[in-house]
C-alpha cells in the first residue's frame, strides 16, 4: 500500500494486516509494518498507539522522543520503541527505514528489560544485522503478496526480541556476513519446505539478491540452494516414513511436493530405493 502521509516520499509502502484470533492469544502477531523514505518535515506524534514498534535505519538520522528522552537512531542501528507511552519520531533530513508495529503476551516484559540493560531503546553492533534480516523478510512477505504463516512471523518477532535483550553485541561481531546470512537462509528452508521455495523468495529472506545469494550459499554449504532444498526435503521424509503411518501422498505434500510422483521420483533418484520399499525396510 502506497504511503500519503506527509513527508513521506516516492517509494514509501505500508501495510496493515489483520492478525487472526489465535494469533493475538498466543503468538506474536504483526499489525503494521512497511519501508518509508521521509524528508525534513516528516513527523509522527501519538499519545497511545496500542502496540510495540521495532524500526531499522537503513539511511540518515530518525530522531525518536519517549519517556522523557530523545534519541538519534542512525544509520545501521534499530530501536525499540514502547507505542503504549507518549512518543515522537521525525526525520532530520532524509532517512530511510524499515518498521513493524507488533504485540505479544510479554513484549511489556521484552521492552523493560532490554531498556534496563541498554540504558535506552537504541541498539547497534553486531545483533543489528540479524534483527534488520527478519524485519525485511516480515515486510517482504506483505510485499510481495506471499501467504503469510503468522506462527513462522511470530518466531522472528521472537527472535528479535532475544536478539535485542539478551546476545551481547560481541557475540556476533566475529561470526561472518556470509555464515549468519546462510543460518537465516537454512533455518528459512527447515520451517517452510512445504511452501514453494523459489530462489527468489530463499534469497529475499537474505536481502540479498538470488546471484550474489547462490554464491554465498554454495561456498558455506558445498550445496546449491536447489540441492539443499531438497536435502532437507527428503531427509524429512526419511524421518516421517519410519516414524508415521501416514500415506505417500500426505507425506509428499508435507515435505513440498505437489504430486505424489514427483516425490516418488525424486525419493528413489536420490536415495535409490522407493519410499515405499524405504519404509518396508525401515531404512
Amino acid at each position: 500500500m502506497l504511503v500519503q502521509e506527509k513527508g513521506t516520499i516516492s517509494g514509501s509502502e505500508e501495510f496493515h494486516p489483520k492478525p487472526s484470533c489465535v494469533a493475538e492469544k498466543l503468538l506474536y502477531y504483526v499489525v503494521g509494518c512497511g519501508v518509508f523514505f521521509c524528508e525534513y518535515g516528516y513527523r509522527i506524534e501519538r499519545e497511545d498507539y496500542g502496540n510495540y514498534m521495532l524500526l531499522y535505519v537503513t539511511k540518515g538520522v530518525l530522531a525518536v522522543s519517549t519517556e522523557g528522552k530523545t534519541y538519534l537512531v542512525k544509520e545501521g542501528q534499530a530501536a525499540f520503541l514502547n507505542c503504549h507511552k507518549y512518543h515522537t519520531y521525525y526525520a532530520k533530513g532524509f532517512v530511510s527505514f524499515l518498521w513493524i508495529h507488533f504485540e505479544g503476551s510479554n513484549t511489556a516484559e521484552f521492552y523493560e528489560e532490554f531498556t534496563e540493560r541498554r540504558n535506552g531503546i537504541v541498539l547497534e553492533g553486531g545483533p543489528v544485522e540479524k534483527i534488520r534480516k527478519n524485519i525485511f523478510s516480515i515486510i517482504s512477505y506483505y510485499k510481495n503478496d506471499l501467504e503469510v504463516i503468522e506462527v513462522e512471523h511470530s518466531r522472528s518477532l521472537y527472535d528479535c526480541l532475544c536478539l535485542l535483550t539478551f546476545v551481547r553485541e560481541e557475540e556476533s561481531i566475529n561470526e561472518s556476513e556470509s555464515t549468519r546470512t546462510v543460518s537465516i537462509a537454512k533455518e528459512y528452508i527447515r520451517q517452510n519446505m512445504d511452501q514453494n521455495l523459489s530462489l527468489d523468495v530463499v534469497a529475499g529472506t537474505a536481502g540479498l539478491s538470488a546471484c550474489h545469494f547462490s554464491r554465498i550459499f554454495k561456498k558455506e554449504t558445498s550445496y546449491s540452494p536447489y540441492e539443499y532444498i531438497i536435502l532437507v526435503r527428503l531427509n524429512k521424509a526419511k524421518h516421517l516414513l519410519n516414524t508415521t503411518d501416514k500415506t505417500i501422498k500426505e507425506i509428499a505434500y508435507e515435505v513440498g511436493y505437489r504430486s505424489e510422483s514427483n516425490f516418488c521420483n525424486a525419493f528413489t533418484s536420490k536415495i535409490g530405493i522407493s519410499p515405499m520399499n524405504f519404509r518396508k525396510f525401515k531404512l
